[in-house]
């Protein structure tokens, strides 16, 4: 029994003293929940302002808009209330290639008179608002290309910060940076040939044998390309490529003997500016403007079995000898865990060169999708068309009836390809926004004015990183 009635007596002291506090604590309670209807009051209607440039300007706005935004008026008298917060809205002043700015709906239109920003400006206003702790400065710059987007911001506008926000490696000027922001790289080629093809059949070597003396059978083609871009606004950036250049061809006789010449070298400097035109709803577009220039020799001499310093064919020297313009225009699209885009660019060549021949103008087009599989890493396939025409002129000094890769008949083609590529990003520590990415890509589709040979694959692998 006694037990039982300190059981009672502990529950009774139990009930009283929640009775008590809940008493105490009502006085807050009606606080808050008169806090919460007062924030309740002022309603914001977001206005999308887009193409506005002028950052300076879009400054000053965005400063008079939070100074409006921290004020409440009470009888007509400017009283600064901390209990307004921007946290709500502050995120859309963190813009990319619009902003927003609020507009109140709800209040007298003797208010919105004193709400005017240039009532603002008056020393007793200044010093109220600066009466209560500032705010941290909100940057209404571009975000760098590698830098993620704000919570608030993901999901609405382009987000560079990923593995899949670069396209495929092989694919080149795809992507701008904000101004002042610079990216270097570094891409490793590789692609290998064997055997020939005239149009879409294969032919072997045996039977290019009984038209011509000799014959290529195997090349190998690697390219070290040293990039960097710079964004010189937040919407243009230049892009620079310096490539070095290391050929190998196999060759067979008519007789049965096998011979072997290579190059090695820098190949033509390539300058392209990328000027981007569209920058919303995820979607990204800018026009590619490329010049090439000439340094890459049109000169490359080997051993051969005509002598030690023979000139060789128009495959194994490393540049065009020609002024070459490289027009084209990217597009880029993005969701939350895909991304696609597509590309076209041309080579027009300009003019001939000192050897009196130049290369046929190409143009390629390519498409791309990404899957983003975390915030590291991202898988793509891609779809790759080249159309290039044969050499115009010819140098004197070959024979284009020796080897059919001194026919300057003989050059032309149309290629298609698939690749499979991986991206790997850095998104934090000491290497962030770090990135090496991997493609490879295979021919599903050949036709050449041959007999010329046949890319069996291309391997490229490069890493990029931007400050």
């Amino acid at each position: 029994m006694n037990f039982g009635v300190k059981r009672g007596y502990c529950c009774l002291v139990a009930v009283v003293s929640l009775i008590c506090l809940d008493t105490l604590l009502s006085p807050a309670k009606a606080e808050i929940s008169k806090e919460q209807q007062e924030k309740k009051k002022i309603a914001f209607n977001y206005k999308p302002l887009t193409n506005t440039w002028d950052y300076q300007d879009l400054q000053k706005k965005i400063e008079q808009e939070k100074k409006r935004a921290s004020l409440v008026f009470n009888s007509s008298v400017l009283i600064p209330n901390q209990k307004v917060k921007l946290d709500n809205f502050q995120p859309q002043y963190e813009i990319l290639s619009s902003y927003i700015l609020p507009e109140f709906t709800n209040i007298t239109d003797e208010t919105k008179q004193v709400l005017n920003p240039n009532n603002i400006q008056g020393e007793n206003t200044h010093k109220s608002v600066n009466s209560f702790p500032e705010k941290p400065q909100i940057n209404t710059d571009f975000l760098l290309a590698d830098e993620p987007l704000p919570p608030s911001q993901q999901g609405m506008f382009w987000n560079p910060a990923r593995p899949d926000s670069h396209a495929p490696i092989a694919v080149m000027g795809e992507h701008i940076h904000s101004e002042g922001e610079i990216m270097v790289s570094y891409r490793y080629m590789l692609m290998e040939m064997e055997g020939s093809r005239v149009g879409t059949d294969d032919i072997s070597d045996e039977k290019i044998l009984e038209q011509f003396p000799v014959t290529p059978t195997r090349m190998t083609m690697q390219m070290h390309m040293f990039g960097m871009m710079y964004g010189i606004t937040n919407n243009l950036t230049l892009m620079a490529m310096l490539p070095y250049v290391v050929k190998d061809m196999d060759h067979m006789t008519r007789m049965g003997r096998g011979f072997n010449t290579d190059s090695e070298g820098i190949g033509d400097i390539k300058v392209t500016g990328l000027y981007q035109v569209l920058n919303e709803n995820r979607q990204r577009i800018h026009f590619n403007a490329g010049m090439s220039f000439p340094t890459g020799s049109i000169e490359a001499r080997d051993r051969t079995p005509a002598g030690p310093d023979q000139l060789l064919p128009y495959p194994m020297q490393l540049g065009s000898g020609t002024l070459d313009l490289n027009p084209g225009i990217t597009y880029l699209g993005q969701t939350d865990e895909w991304s696609w885009g597509s590309q076209i660019i041309g080579t027009l060549r300009l003019g001939t060169n000192s050897n009196s021949y130049k290369f046929g103008d190409q143009i390629m087009l390519t498409a791309w999708g990404a899957r983003k599989w975390s915030d590291w890493a991202s898988t793509s396939l891609r779809i790759k068309g080249k159309n290039w025409g044969n050499i115009s002129g010819k140098d004197s000094r070959l024979n284009p009836s020796i080897i059919p890769t001194a026919d300057p008949t003989r050059r032309g083609g149309t290629q298609i390809d698939l690749g499979f590529g991986l991206n790997l990003f850095v998104p934090e520590g000491d290497l962030r926004t770090g990135r090496l990415a991997i493609e490879f890509e295979v021919p599903i589709y050949r036709a050449l004015q041959g007999p010329q040979l046949e890319t069996d694959w291309q391997l490229t692998a490069g890493l990029q990183f931007s400050f």
